[in-house]
Parts: C-alpha cells; sequence; structure tokens
C-alpha cells in the first residue's frame, strides 16, 4: 500500500471552482475556506486527490503540480504555486 505523502500546511495554492480563483494555502483548504459544503467538499476531495497523486511511484506523478477534475458536481482546477 502506498503512503500518502501531505503537502505542507503552508504551501501556496491556487484554487478555481467553476470559474472563480482563489490564492490560498493548504492549510485553508483542509480547514474549510468556503462556504458552501459542496464547495468544502470538493476542494478537499482536490486536494487529496493531488496528494495521492504525488505519492505514486512514477516520476511523473511525483512531479505534479497541478489538476482539474469535477467533485462534487463543481468544476475544480488545483495549482501549486
Amino acid at each position: 500500500m502506498i503512503k500518502i505523502k501531505r503537502l505542507k500546511n503552508s504551501q501556496k495554492m491556487r484554487i478555481i471552482i467553476s470559474g472563480v480563483g482563489i490564492y490560498t494555502t493548504v492549510k485553508q483548504i483542509r480547514w474549510g475556506l468556503f462556504g458552501f459544503a459542496n464547495q468544502v467538499a470538493a476542494s478537499q476531495k482536490a486536494l487529496d486527490a493531488l496528494e495521492g497523486m504525488r505519492s505514486g511511484i512514477g516520476a511523473a506523478e511525483q512531479c505534479a503540480t497541478g489538476l482539474c477534475g469535477t467533485w462534487e458536481g463543481l468544476q475544480i482546477q488545483l495549482d501549486m504555486l
């Protein structure tokens, strides 16, 4: 089983939810930055997906700095800065 390597809480991120961009940190995403439950869940799932991807065994996976997808019915783009 692969151990998930978590990003530092201070890591700066850009998250775009349904066309609205916000500059924030990993800590704020984990603690629930947004006012709506589906936005909080979607952003946390996207962060988990990025951390899971970066925990892979391949060099390309470990170098990933962002991702796009749909979680909780919301389009998300998450990028490390």
